[in-house]
């Protein structure tokens, strides 16, 4: 494979994600975080150059995600956002009981009179990519939002 001339590494998308656009939150968290998240999420997308209406995408999976957190790992958790080649990958990651089924998780709309269950259908709903990896050793979810083509200004690759 030809290398791309900037570092020698190969020039593909099964190259490591290496990009310096990521931003971390480490719980615990609590309900009164989601806030603050939404905040931080917006100002550093918007200085990645992340249009708006992708911003507020992302601040909605995101912070779904959380919730889920909270509710189901007592908070405890990891949320990291990062933007490679034009898509921005939101991952939350737990140490909970794992989600039983999880390739069926958020498939279907809850009940309207479900008084929850709604986190994981958003997310995937408002991705474009989702994937959740879970175990009685914890969760990993991964939604990922394509930008690519409405970006004042590329991330580097």
């Amino acid at each position: 494979m030809p290398a791309d001339g900037k570092d020698g590494m190969p020039d593909s998308d099964d190259r490591p994600l290496l990009d310096r656009h990521r931003v971390r939150f480490d719980g615990p968290f609590t309900s009164a975080d989601l806030e603050p998240i939404r905040r931080r999420l917006d100002a550093e997308c918007a200085g990645w150059g992340v249009p708006a209406r992708f911003r507020s995408v992302l601040e909605l999976v995101a912070t779904e995600l959380v919730a889920n957190i909270v509710v189901h790992c007592e908070g405890e958790g990891r949320l990291q956002v990062s933007l490679y080649r034009g898509r921005l990958i939101c991952q939350a990651l737990d140490q909970g009981p794992g989600i039983p089924r999880s390739h069926r998780a958020g498939w279907r709309p809850p009940s309207p009179s479900a008084p929850g269950g709604r986190g994981l259908w958003l997310a995937r709903v408002f991705a474009d990519r989702f994937a959740v990896d879970s175990s009685p050793l914890g969760t990993t979810v991964t939604a990922v939002i394509d930008v690519r083509g409405t970006m004042s200004t590329q991330s580097p690759s």
